[in-house]
């Protein structure tokens, strides 16, 4: 039999997620308190750490519900992802459906370690295929990773700071385009 839930918890933490969001707006995760996130979310201070150790802990918890969201689709999709312009696309509409999360995770405010779990996602799954697509090293697999993730991150950090006015279809395809001018260029050597 499934577990009930608890309506009353979720909407909890629903407000406790929604107040640590909106102080990402203007303050860094460092400078959050426990208290400023009740007091935005009217919750009581005891609740908070019923659900909760730290700040770090919520935002954790953030965090991993958009990258449990961004796996689901991936896989969801695995059967119409055919290229690297398909991922990057049903990313980017992840990100868009996600807006406001996205905004605050490219910011300034943001979470850097974040960024950096994201960078890790496709790693082994990446290596493993160019090594065997493109007959490379797994270091120049990995090499070709972290240039293409890296810069790959950059410009969609840039879309969302631009308030996602580019369609994400035609940045999808010009990333593709680098992507495969760098495989390319790593597998000629």
């Amino acid at each position: 039999m499934a577990e009930k839930v608890d309506v009353r918890i979720v909407k909890t933490k629903e407000r406790l997620k929604r107040a640590l969001l909106d102080l990402l707006k203007t303050k860094s995760v460092s400078e959050i308190s426990v208290s400023e996130i009740c007091k935005k979310g009217e919750v009581n201070r005891n609740t908070f750490y019923c659900h909760y150790d730290s700040v770090a802990d919520l935002l954790s918890e953030v965090e991993g519900l958009f990258l449990q969201e961004l796996s689901t689709s991936i896989r969801i999709s695995e059967d119409t992802l055919h290229s690297v312009s398909d991922l990057v696309y049903l990313i980017l509409r992840i990100a868009r459906a996600n807006n406001d999360l996205c905004s605050l995770i490219f910011s300034e405010n943001g979470d850097k370690k974040f960024l950096a779990t994201i960078l890790t996602f496709a790693l082994p799954s990446a290596v493993d295929n160019w090594s065997d697509e493109l007959g490379i090293s797994r270091r120049d697999a990995e090499i070709l990773y972290y240039f293409i993730s890296g810069g790959a991150v950059r410009v969609i950090e840039q879309w969302v700071a631009g308030g996602f006015t580019e369609n994400e279809k035609i940045i999808a395809e010009k990333l593709n385009a680098i992507i495969l001018g760098a495989q390319s260029a790593i597998a000629a050597q």
